[in-house]
């Protein structure tokens, strides 16, 4: 009877990660019950749902849940990221920024419970890549009819899927993107796929993404395919000298033009750190971020969001807040070189690719809002427990 019941929550999550991405864009809409009440979204009830079901799930299993691997510094974060609540400077902000946080980890905890077996975390990865079908038509119909999002600082459109912005979209297309190639050259012919996502993730024109996908080739080239690095450069080269807006893109970086999104980046977090040296330690609380730019700086000059992960934890949660983040990216490498280490031919393809996939998205988030695309880092973490599952079990 048990294991009944086990399968049937191991098949809720894998709905989950086939949906998720598709309702990305739902938490534009607005809902209101009544006159009197707050303002909410779809998104927002759905994530506290997940929270509510897997913090019963959790509690349950607490004992167990301690041997799972990164509890320590997951523990860690979340507990300080709760505590933040109460001396936040918005605690509704922060408890829902806690419960966004949280269902991430939540999940993590739940799949590491539920995959029992290889079986289970191939139908896993089979699914998430399935859910990337509703979001990459929809892109490629806004690219086909020229329906995307008008880019704010260079007057073009980017495409932007079933998310709320072309970014998330992006890093999506990137996640989805990487773990094709890595089946494609540990055996499985999923070349053809691989194409159509290349071209979207182009035309999103995140150079964050764009910056992932380099690392991966380039990883890839260096360590084991010279012919992927080869033709990884060419088609970066062939995108330089056919784009004019992937010019533009890559010489902002070059030039930092002065109206672009780089220099708007670096003020923003040249005005924040003597911010977040006022409370050095635990910070201003969870989700507070965009409250103190908007208070120092106003809406006059762009975006309210950090653009950098490490920088929005050490504001909000403080030293000791990106302390528990930093040991928690410590602790997943420290595990996925371990199994690398003992892999041995196709899977060794597989575990070098989530390596680097981990890699890129870490690395993106000094740039990047990478932590607050809750899609991708729902199916991110709970790929990585099934992974991290199968091959760390006795």
């Amino acid at each position: 009877m048990e294991n009944v019941n086990t399968k049937k929550y191991f098949y809720f999550l894998l709905g989950l990660t086939l949906i998720r991405p598709s309702l990305d864009i739902l938490s534009q809409t607005e809902l209101q019950i009544h006159p009197n009440f707050p303002l909410f979204n779809l998104n927002i009830i759905i994530g506290g749902l997940i929270f509510l079901l897997c913090s019963i799930f959790f509690l349950k299993n607490l004992k167990s849940i301690y041997h799972t691997p990164l509890s320590y510094p997951i523990f860690f974060f979340l507990g300080l990221s709760l505590a933040s609540i109460f001396y936040s400077l918005d605690a509704s902000n922060s408890i829902r920024e806690f419960i966004r946080l949280a269902s991430i980890f939540l999940l993590y905890f739940l799949a590491y419970k539920l995959i029992e077996n290889k079986k289970d975390w191939f139908l896993l990865l089979k699914i998430i890549l399935i859910s990337y079908t509703l979001p990459g038509v929809l892109a490629l119909v806004q690219l086909v009819f020229h329906l995307g999002l008008p880019d704010e600082f260079g007057g073009f459109q980017r495409i932007y899927g079933t998310f709320v912005h072309p970014n998330p979209f992006a890093f999506y297309t990137f996640f989805i993107l990487a773990l094709i190639l890595c089946l494609s050259l540990s055996g499985k012919n999923l070349w053809l796929l691989s194409a159509p996502l290349i071209f979207l993730l182009f035309a999103t024109y995140t150079r964050s993404a764009l910056a992932c996908f380099f690392i991966f080739i380039l990883v890839f080239g260096i360590f084991k395919y010279r012919k992927i690095l080869l033709a990884g450069l060419s088609l970066f080269l062939i995108a330089y000298l056919f784009s004019d807006i992937f010019q533009e893109r890559l010489w902002g970086l070059i030039a930092l033009d002065p109206y672009g999104s780089v220099v708007w980046r670096l003020r923003l977090w040249r005005d924040m750190i003597p911010i977040f040296l006022w409370q050095p330690w635990f910070g201003y609380g969870l989700g507070v971020f965009t409250n103190l730019v908007e208070f120092y700086r106003g809406f006059d000059w762009g975006s309210l969001e950090a653009h950098n992960d490490y920088l929005k934890i050490l504001v909000e949660n403080g030293i000791f807040g990106l302390a528990a983040y930093g040991w928690l990216i410590i602790g997943l490498f420290f595990y996925l070189f371990r199994i690398f280490k003992k892999t041995l031919g196709q899977e060794k393809i597989l575990s070098l690719g989530i390596i680097v996939i981990s890699l890129s998205l870490f690395v993106a988030s000094f740039f990047d809002n990478v932590l607050r695309g809750t899609a991708l880092q729902w199916n991110f973490w709970i790929l990585l427990a099934g992974w991290l599952k199968i091959n760390l079990i006795k």
